[in-house]
């Protein structure tokens, strides 16, 4: 199933300032500066809004950008206004995105030596797992000790208890995509993270052929 993609924005940190200033004077109408998120809750810091109003059969919404480091922003989303329809297909998805970077982002990216660059797959945990096993994984990244890559037997036991859940959800989810949502996620060091993944792959096969079944909890 495709994603919807994101967008990277990648400048000199020092002109961030600069670079926001030169977004909102581009962002003409349709589109428009906003200084609240899509439900009209305060900006926190780090966060950046731009609405757009309703052209044709597009319906009016807020794309949402996130500082994830110093110089690099991303497009995580662009949410509909309320009373919209609930999602954006995504061919219509990828047009919002599309017009938003060659008439705002690029140029005004390029006004401050940056740069903008759309993924046209963007995979997330959340696409693929169950909210359950996100959880777990999320657990065993963030609390075990990545300096030795999770190996001590108490970290083991949260990593052993996500790929239960993961194959017990039956969503039969290739490595691939696994380490790609990894990488997405930034909960591990990429130099760590295909290790992860032949794990991840070995415990599926072999839990597939041992015949296991899923677990009533």
């Amino acid at each position: 199933m495709e994603r919807c993609p994101a967008m990277n924005i990648h400048f000199p940190p020092a002109r961030e300032n600069e670079l926001h200033e030169n977004m909102s004077r581009r962002a003409t109408p349709p589109w428009s500066a906003k200084e609240t998120d899509a439900f009209e809750r305060a900006a926190k810091d780090g966060f950046f809004y731009f609405h757009r109003e309703m052209v044709n059969d597009q319906p009016a919404c807020t794309l949402c950008i996130e500082r994830v480091r110093q110089g690099h922003w991303v497009v995580q989303n662009i949410v509909p206004d309320k009373g919209q329809i609930s999602t954006i297909p995504i061919d219509m998805y990828k047009a919002i995105l599309r017009e938003f970077e060659s008439t705002i982002a690029e140029p005004a990216a390029e006004s401050v030596n940056g740069m903008t660059a759309i993924e046209l797959s963007q995979y997330r945990l959340q696409d693929y797992f169950s909210p359950k096993a996100v959880g777990l994984l999320e657990t065993f990244c963030l609390t075990s000790n990545q300096g030795d890559l999770g190996s001590h037997s108490s970290d083991q036991e949260k990593w052993i208890r996500f790929l239960l859940t993961a194959f017990d959800d039956g969503n039969d989810i290739h490595c691939d995509v696994f380490g790609n949502c990894l990488k997405t996620a930034e909960w591990w060091p990429e130099d760590g993270i295909p290790r992860l993944v032949h794990e991840y792959d070995f415990a599926m096969r072999l839990m597939r052929q041992s015949g296991r079944r899923v677990d009533p909890e």
